[in-house]
């Protein structure tokens, strides 16, 4: 049963989205929590680091969701 999703989205954010995952894959919560990752078509490198960090968190695997938009919906 989910009690908490954040829901994180990923444009141009490759300088931050290693900080933010750590810091959400670190918190005590860990039970009835998911994180949703939003790919809004970022151009830079975000999904990359977001994979590598990720991989780092083997535990919370089940807990994370990667959406891909197929073009860029802007806010």
């Amino acid at each position: 049963m989910i009690d908490l999703s954040v829901i994180i989205p990923i444009y141009n954010t490759e300088q931050y989205i290693e900080r933010c995952v750590r810091s959400l894959m670190e918190q005590t919560k860990t039970n009835g929590i998911e994180y949703i990752f939003i790919n809004d078509c970022t151009p830079d490198n975000s999904m990359r680091v977001l994979a590598k960090t990720i991989a780092d968190y083997p535990q919370r695997t089940n807990q994370i969701k990667i959406i891909n938009m197929p073009t860029n919906s802007g806010q």
